[in-house]
């Protein structure tokens, strides 16, 4: 007589299963690194690359139910020769990421990056145009007084950008011995045009146009003698 098919577990067979899933499930290893951002750093102007700029990846996340507004930080890392970086992390339930590019001697540079890429992909490549900057101080002396009449009109010709650099707007000052002096910041590593003209026995003379040359990370100095 052919034994009838139960379909209740043995007790024992329940418990060995039990423990081979635990044990198998113990060992697989868990991803670490299975996302990547492949970060190359150039510079604004001309694209080229640009090397030695400290790169941080931070992120907001929901943990628990529970959104943290605050960005943590992930990873970091300094870009090579070529302006380039590779920083890996690992998968986590993500609203957003903020890249950092900065540098002693270089603006800073930010960029908001969607979690949704790396829906399709592990790896993304992202590129952060970076600006130089220096200091300059910029100081008008009238070297020639003649009397409380005398005044300067002066303005540098930089284009605003993003950053909080030196104001092109035009100021005008006067007086028999004016000193005008301000130090701002600027993007280096170019010239930084300038225009001005005096006012002198009781008339505004011509224009005069020059330029100065700003080196990265320099604090350049600007004095005009009029």
């Amino acid at each position: 007589m052919m034994p009838r098919q139960s379909y209740f577990f043995h007790p024992l067979r329940l418990v060995l299963t039990g423990t081979l899933l635990i044990v198998h499930s113990g060992c697989r290893p868990e991803p670490k690194e299975d996302l990547s951002f492949e970060i190359s750093t150039v510079l604004a102007y001309d694209q080229t690359a640009a090397s030695n700029i400290l790169v941080a990846l931070e992120r907001r996340t929901v943990s628990e139910g529970v959104f943290n507004g605050n960005y943590e930080f992930v990873a970091e890392g300094t870009t090579d020769a070529e302006g380039m970086l590779v920083l890996n992390f690992g998968r986590s339930n993500a609203l957003d990421y903020l890249i950092t590019g900065y540098g002693d001697d270089w603006f800073e540079k930010q960029l908001e990056v969607n979690p949704d890429v790396f829906l399709g992909n592990t790896s993304q490549s992202i590129e952060l145009e970076m600006t130089p900057k220096a200091s300059i101080t910029i100081r008008l002396v009238n070297a020639n007084p003649l009397d409380e009449n005398d005044a300067i009109q002066f303005r540098t010709s930089n284009a605003p950008g993003e950053y909080p650099t030196c104001s092109n707007g035009w100021g005008t000052f006067s007086g028999f011995d004016v000193v005008e002096e301000r130090t701002c910041l600027i993007e280096a590593d170019r010239y930084l045009p300038y225009t001005y003209r005096t006012f002198r026995n009781g008339e505004w003379l011509e224009f005069e146009l020059d330029s100065i040359w700003i080196e990265r990370g320099d604090a350049a100095d600007l004095t005009i003698p009029w």
